[in-house]
């Protein structure tokens, strides 16, 4: 419990750091924010045009397709803030040398880093998919309830923790390559999570997308949780996929730094 407080600790203190950070360069920020609302409306637009030539996708209609993205875009922003911005600090840290430094700390070098940066440029475009979402329910009526919207919620937070781990699990090899590229996969990638997972239609895809590489959870649960529509047992299976991800990333971890050389010695 000590250890998890000092955690925490460090984590606010590194918040606060990036907050004021992006302060200074809110020029900067405003060109990330239009990038990104241009980003938005062109797949609004294309996802416009398909359905003026398909009346369905997968059973799903366009405005349900919509709304899916926008949720797609709510984890996208979150992960883009805590993840992806600390993608190269290991890294760093390996090249450097100082990763030696994290090792005499007493708490998770796993944690520390890989979770010590966060870009708010980032979480300040949240309003984006906000719209989106909005614009959806504008033009479909869905059933909420409070358990769906607690499983939303809960379900984004264990997607952003398997997409922690796997993203660790790409930076391991660093341990002997001292640099790679391999955790990009998983960003360039994760855009198949805004689609319904009736597509994943052979034992083939449905092995790799609901347990390899768990596109098919990420995004769809907290969607259909929302709308009515979730099937628990798939719930259950994120949770199943989240633990199994953290057993075997922990124990990579530990085995990487078992055969880790300092490259400063």
């Amino acid at each position: 419990m000590k250890q998890l407080i000092k955690i925490l600790k460090i984590q606010i203190v590194l918040i606060k750091m990036n907050f004021q950070a992006m302060l200074v360069y809110r020029s900067n920020a405003l060109l990330i924010s239009l990038g990104s609302a241009l980003y938005n409306i062109g797949a609004i637009l294309f996802i416009t045009f398909l359905f003026d030539k398909i009346p369905m996708l997968a059973g799903w209609d366009k405005w349900d397709l919509i709304f899916l993205y926008g949720i797609s875009q709510v984890f996208a922003y979150l992960y883009f803030f805590s993840i992806y911005s600390n993608t190269g600090t290991f890294q760093k840290l390996i090249q450097s040398g100082n990763f030696d430094f994290v090792l005499t700390k007493p708490f998770s070098s796993l944690l520390f880093s890989t979770l010590q940066s966060y870009s708010f440029n980032e979480l300040m475009s949240l309003i984006q998919p906000a719209a989106i979402v909005f614009y959806a329910l504008s033009n479909k009526t869905y059933g909420f309830d409070l358990l769906g919207i607690f499983v939303a919620f809960l379900s984004i937070l264990i997607a952003l923790v398997i997409a922690h781990q796997i993203i660790v699990l790409t930076l391991i090899p660093t341990f002997w390559t001292i640099e790679n590229s391999f955790y990009r996969l998983f960003s360039e990638t994760s855009n198949i999570s805004s689609y319904p997972y009736e597509i994943f239609d052979t034992k083939l895809t449905k092995f790799i997308f609901f347990l390899v590489i768990p596109y098919a959870l990420i995004i769809n649960i907290p969607f259909r949780a929302l709308i009515g529509e979730l099937d628990y047992k798939l719930f259950g299976l994120e949770i199943l996929v989240c633990s199994g991800l953290l057993v075997v990333t922990n124990m990579l971890w530990k085995w990487g730094i078992k055969n880790y050389s300092s490259a400063s010695s």
